[in-house]
């Protein structure tokens, strides 16, 4: 099992990390949203390295980037508050594309990913784009908005092809998913928060499984099925929790910029089903099959449990 030690700390750092996405998301004013990202960022870096174990090189990339987006961002704000709407649009919006990491400046998201722990690697993929996406949605016209999600989508399909590391195929993934957020974000806020909470449940379980699969422990067995089943939910394979929630947008969305969505999930397939076998289906050939059994057929009864409370909480 995965040892994690719970300090004054760290719950301190995950409190404002947690505070400033709120603040951000819920202000009304431009001051606001910036102060809460800020708030952000400084939770964050010490979630990234609480303890001093790991190396700095993927603190100090994070923090020059978002401060730089912050720094673009402030300049923009104040630049509209100056009645210079143009230009204030412009730098608000790249800077806002900056912090999220999405297209055309996402390139810096998949070296920062590779040497970064698995539990900042998953908030970075997670809940750190929630207030950068909402923002962005909010100040991109949809013209722009529909390049930035067939870009994300094309280059997380194509660039996860032939990568090794498993967090770089999930940062590449990411992208992919991040269309997905950005298109049910321009519909419905409501189908947006469950496709997040949908793909934060897979990458949780997902890099947990990762980070304890090598791990001598009588929960080994979970720990397979639990990065089985977040890689199944990521790969939006029925009747897992990811099939339902493309389908949610799928049917919110009416915009033919949706085909581009589904070309990348269809060709970012080709590295998920390559990865399941090499890792997952490996490591169960030697288990014991009635648990191995047991344990998959719970993962698939809570999907389609999940699923069906999904459903009817729509109706």
């Amino acid at each position: 099992m995965v040892s994690f030690v719970v300090s004054p700390m760290k719950l301190v750092s995950l409190g404002v990390m947690l505070i400033g996405t709120i603040l951000s998301v819920s202000s009304e004013e431009l001051v606001g949203v910036w102060l809460g990202l800020e708030l952000n960022l400084y939770g964050f870096l010490v979630i990234m390295n609480p303890d001093g174990h790991y190396s700095p090189e993927p603190c100090v990339k994070y923090f020059v980037v978002q401060s730089t987006g912050s720094i673009l961002m402030l300049v923009g704000f104040v630049t509209l508050m100056e009645q210079h709407v143009v230009s204030g649009l412009v730098m608000s919006t790249a800077g806002t594309v900056l912090k999220s990491g999405v297209f055309p400046l996402h390139s810096w998201v998949p070296s920062i990913i590779k040497n970064s722990s698995w539990l900042a690697s998953g908030l970075m993929l997670t809940w750190q784009k929630v207030a950068p996406l909402v923002f962005l949605s909010m100040i991109l016209p949809s013209k722009g908005l529909w390049v930035v999600i067939v870009s994300m989508a094309g280059i997380g399909a194509v660039g996860g092809l032939n990568q090794n590391s498993v967090r770089v195929m999930s940062a590449y993934s990411s992208f992919v998913h991040t269309s997905w957020m950005l298109l049910g974000l321009t519909w419905s806020s409501v189908v947006f928060v469950g496709y997040f909470a949908v793909y934060s449940l897979s990458v949780g379980l997902f890099f947990y499984g990762c980070s304890s699969m090598n791990k001598m422990s009588m929960g080994s067995q979970l720990s397979s099925a639990a990065s089985g089943m977040g890689l199944l939910m990521l790969m939006g394979m029925p009747p897992f929790l990811g099939f339902l929630a493309k389908v949610l947008v799928f049917l919110m969305s009416g915009s033919p910029v949706i085909v581009a969505c589904i070309m990348g999930s269809v060709i970012s397939l080709k590295f998920y089903i390559d990865f399941f076998y090499s890792m997952v289906m490996k490591s169960l050939v030697d288990k014991n099959k009635m648990e191995v059994k047991a344990i998959w057929s719970l993962v698939i009864c809570m999907n389609i449990m999940g699923g069906a409370l999904i459903l009817v909480s729509f109706i």
